[in-house]
């Protein structure tokens, strides 16, 4: 079986990128509401996402720039401090997707994607009302790397409260992801669902229990 050496440093940033977007799957979609400081609400997908720490419980999620600028949702999180993620799942592609073009500061993508925003609680982004789990987060720090000019800010913050549906959840204590049906992103033009979930015990757990 024959293999293809890349080195990062011999390639565009654009190969490097479909190559990142092409081995690192399937990835969440952080689906972020954010308002600036001026009170234009803005609602977009990233797949660029992670969990950082339970204790206290941490989010990232990676923001590039478009046409040497700062996206809005960096923005408006580095105005205003508070921020929502939203997990994508089945019957709510369309919506994400409509939500990924690119549109002027003073466009609401909530109204453009035909969802309904809620208030959330703690933060001043308000909350999709049919997103099955929504985590109101307060920004906690910044990591900028990059050149100048294509610079990509990793976004790191804490979650101060969660909204979760109470069909997707199974004794009050965890999100079964079965009921969720969350989506997931591929490279290109490709998603997936989770519809072939199975289960595997680790050898340390004796069968029954749930890993922590």
């Amino acid at each position: 079986m024959k293999f293809r050496k890349i080195d990062p440093g011999d390639i565009d940033r654009r190969h490097i990128y479909r190559l990142m977007v092409g081995t690192i799957v399937p990835r969440p979609i952080a689906w972020v509401s954010t308002i600036s400081a001026a009170g234009h609400v803005n609602l977009a997908p990233f797949s660029f996402c992670t969990a950082v720490s339970h204790a206290p419980p941490m989010v990232s999620i990676s923001v590039g720039m478009r046409d040497e600028i700062q996206k809005h949702t960096a923005r408006n999180i580095l105005e205003t401090m508070g921020y929502v993620i939203h997990v994508v799942a089945n019957g709510l592609e369309e919506q994400m997707n409509v939500c990924a073009g690119n549109y002027p500061p003073d466009v609401n993508e909530f109204e453009e994607a035909g969802l309904d925003a809620v208030p959330a609680d703690l933060v001043p982004a308000p909350r999709i009302a049919a997103a099955p789990v929504a985590m109101e987060c307060r920004f906690r720090s910044v990591i900028t790397n990059g050149a100048e000019g294509d610079q990509t800010n990793l976004i790191i913050g804490e979650v101060i409260r969660w909204h979760i549906r109470e069909d997707v959840m199974v004794e009050d204590k965890y999100i079964d992801p079965v009921l969720l049906k969350p989506v997931g992103r591929l490279a290109g033009n490709h998603y997936c669902r989770t519809q072939d979930v199975f289960e595997m015990q680790r050898p340390d757990r004796k069968k029954g229990q749930m890993a922590s």
